[in-house]
């Protein structure tokens, strides 16, 4: 686990590394997101790339310190979905910083 600490005294731990189960995730959310709902295949854009990084930040955070109403907020898809830009960019920024740090160790 992983704490990404941002500057404004808010944190999130996420996963060090991703399970083959996460990745599956994952990448069957970007395919989901290809299809039009009378299956017929989109051609690649943003749309799928935007529900990778959702299931990205789904499959990643373990826990978080926002609050409302000094209530914990639930950590769900659709809270998720709420979090603030510079918040989600952060986070799958270390993500992807990590990531890079497992594939380097298989290198070794």
């Amino acid at each position: 686990v992983t704490r990404v600490s941002f500057p404004d005294g808010e944190w999130c731990d996420i996963k060090s590394e991703f399970s083959q189960e996460d990745l599956d995730y994952i990448t069957n959310s970007m395919m989901k997101a290809r299809f039009t709902k009378d299956g017929k295949e989109q051609a690649e854009s943003e749309v799928s790339m935007s529900f990778g990084r959702q299931a990205t930040l789904e499959r990643a955070i373990i826990d978080w310190s926002f609050k409302d109403n000094d209530k914990k907020v639930e950590i769900t898809p659709e809270n998720i979905s709420q979090l603030r830009s510079k918040y989600r960019w952060m986070l799958l920024k270390e993500i992807d910083r990590l990531d890079k740090e497992a594939k380097e160790f298989l290198k070794n």
